[in-house]
């Protein structure tokens, strides 16, 4: 879940972006794991989803590293888009799934934004042009 102010925007890296409503200091908690804002799905479970489902979770979702399971965001956390110049990490914290913290102050207005190949298992293999960027 989101531990900070933020709302969702048309994005200059793709579609619509997060951007901070706030102004954020470096070492600030961005998301942590919230079983009532952050639903875990096995990988079988999603193969046996109907297609617009499983096509949902793929696009929102991120396959865990840690946990090997599928995270959904209920709240707008899962408008992060990825960027190589990413402004917020992953961290470890005694969660199943960790957080992400602020690795700069980051202005109000500015886009949030992460490196999915941090914690995306299928992100951290793939050679997909966009994860280059």
């Amino acid at each position: 879940m989101l531990t900070i102010k933020a709302s969702v925007k048309p994005s200059k890296i793709h579609g619509i972006g997060l951007f901070a409503d706030e102004d954020i200091k470096k070492g600030t908690l961005i998301w942590k794991f919230d079983p009532r804002f952050d639903l875990l799905f096995e990988p079988k479970e999603v193969s046996l989803m109907p297609q617009i489902q499983k096509d949902f979770i793929v696009h929102y979702a991120y396959l865990s590293k840690a946990t090997n399971k599928y995270v959904l965001s209920i709240d707008n956390g899962r408008f992060l888009n990825h960027s190589t110049n990413n402004n917020i990490d992953e961290i470890d914290i005694p969660e199943p799934e960790g957080g992400s913290i602020a690795n700069r102050d980051i202005k109000a207005g500015e886009e949030l934004n992460v490196d999915y190949r941090a914690f995306d298992a299928n992100d951290a293999v793939s050679d997909e042009e966009y994860l280059k960027r």
